[in-house]
């Protein structure tokens, strides 16, 4: 039974949905609809028109969580329509309304969504006026498809800005690195270039004393070699802590691209247990998907989550693109991927359903 259900929340919702037991809870409010039809059905066939646009409704109201800003306005456009006509048959039909409203905050910015909600409304006055109307259908539609539309649009904006103070944290920590690697670069430069001098001076010394005096070109030898260790452990010392890019760092570089280029972007990075060489490796793997969703995916929406799988790691990356055809040949780079995958003893799934959705999985290589 459980396994039934998860097939049909995975057929329904999208599998990066927040709050995902939300979308169900929302639907609730039908039963002021349900409620309204039962004590106050205008026609005859009342009853079958509303099982009808019902089932519509759902469908459109789902696809409304897979849509992207640019589709979701023909969700909103076909539940109002809904709206429209079953609010002839009882006034409890206002409540589509305001789902459609709620989608309005899915529209990409708060100036389209403030439009869509004044629509809306201007088309439920409209409507109401025409067909003579009950105060119980457009009061409640116009009063809650504002207040819910307006609290959702809210929400959204207040998400976007958290979102942006995390990407900014990670930004900073980002160019901390940065400047710590330049740090090191200055001091090996400094130490290496005055190391190298004087071990070539040693050197040129050294070959001179060769035929004159042996005892000294040995000891200038000795010099040399202890020179020689010193140096390599103030150049260990100079590296120590440093690090290649890692999955924190290339997850923020990709927020801060795809954002840039107006494509939404999402992840969720658990505490996972990896060794540096697979981070690292993950972290390369990420950066080069990012570059093929920016070249040739078309798309709206990515998400990317890291996760712990017993004594694996997985990584999966979605997108709502055009979706691909798995061939080396297409400019998608997926054959370097998987050669990469193939060294960490690790698989990869791909798909390309409604966008397309790269699943990664390999060995931690930490012992637990």
């Amino acid at each position: 039974m459980k396994t039934l259900l998860r097939k049909i929340d995975r057929f329904l919702l999208p599998p990066t949905e927040e709050m995902r037991f939300a979308p169900y809870v929302w639907l609730v409010y039908l039963s002021i609809f349900f409620t309204s039809l039962y004590h106050y059905n205008r026609f005859e066939y009342g009853y079958w028109y509303s099982a009808i646009g019902v089932a519509f409704f759902l469908a459109l109201y789902f696809h409304g969580y897979w849509s992207s800003a640019r589709q979701v306005k023909w969700d909103i456009f076909g539940i109002a329509i809904i709206g429209s006509l079953l609010g002839l048959v009882t006034p409890g039909a206002s409540v589509f309304f305001v789902y459609a409203g709620a989608f309005c905050c899915r529209l990409g910015s708060p100036k389209k969504a403030a439009l869509a909600l004044i629509f809306l409304c201007a088309w439920i006055a409209i409507l109401s006026y025409f067909f003579s109307l009950s105060t119980f259908f457009y009061i409640p539609a116009i009063i809650f498809t504002l207040m819910i539309g307006g609290v959702n649009i809210f929400q959204v904006e207040m998400d976007k800005k958290r979102q942006e103070l995390i990407l900014t944290k990670q930004e900073i920590k980002a160019l901390a690195k940065t400047a710590e690697r330049e740090r090191i670069a200055r001091d090996l430069h400094d130490l290496i270039g005055h190391t190298f001098s004087v071990i070539t001076l040693k050197a040129e010394l050294a070959n001179k004393l060769v035929e004159k005096d042996i005892e000294r070109a040995k000891k200038e030898i000795v010099e040399l070699e202890n020179i020689s260790r010193d140096a390599l452990k103030q150049v260990r010392e100079v590296v120590t802590g440093y690090r290649t890019s890692d999955l924190n760092t290339e997850l923020a570089h990709a927020k801060y691209v795809l954002e840039s280029n107006d494509i939404n972007f999402k992840y969720q990075f658990e505490e996972v247990l990896m060794s540096d060489t697979v981070n690292k490796e993950l972290a390369i793997i990420l950066k080069e998907l990012v570059t093929n969703i920016l070249k040739h995916a078309q798309a709206n929406k990515v998400n990317a989550s890291i996760s712990q799988n017993q004594d694996s790691v997985v990584m999966s990356l979605t997108d709502d693109g055009k979706g691909f055809s798995p061939k080396p040949t297409n400019g998608f780079g997926l054959k370097g991927i998987e050669e990469r995958i193939e060294k960490l003893a690790g698989k990869v799934s791909l798909q390309s359903d409604n966008g397309s959705q790269f699943t990664i999985t390999v060995p931690s290589g930490v012992k637990q």
